[in-house]
């Protein structure tokens, strides 16, 4: 079994946020009351499936850099990540500061988002220093 470093460990677990993020679209971000059910966040974003490919190939980058051994190294693929990581993290609190009757799904969608693009960004920075 192959030992990850530094590196590969935190592509690894900003992978494993922004594939949570995902998945957090789905779960319940507002309240409407009423017999209206609630909202997720994939019904709150009107093209919610860019912000979702978006973070998802930032997510399997990172992930295909992680575990082979040199086949992606050309590419900088850290980098490429960091500058899509956040889109998850902008729509999350775009609607967060828009929105009231918040449900617990936005608070862990904000957690992810704000998680894999601060994990993404601290992969750039050892990727950088070799």
């Amino acid at each position: 079994m192959p030992r990850f470093g530094a590196l590969e460990r935190v592509e690894i677990l900003a992978a494993i946020l922004g594939g949570l993020w995902c998945g957090a679209l789905f779960l319940p971000w507002f309240g409407m009351g009423g017999t209206e059910g609630d909202l997720t966040g994939a019904n709150m974003i009107d093209s919610s499936w860019l912000p979702l490919v978006i973070v998802a190939v930032a997510s399997a980058l990172l992930l295909l850099d992680a575990v082979t051994v040199s086949g992606m190294r050309s590419l900088p693929v850290p980098a490429f990540s960091t500058f899509l990581m956040p889109i998850g993290l902008f729509y999350t609190a775009l609607f967060i500061l828009a929105g009231d009757n918040f449900l617990y799904g936005a608070w862990v969608a904000l957690g992810l988002s704000a998680g894999a693009a601060v994990l993404a960004a601290m992969a750039w920075v050892i990727d950088r220093r070799g």
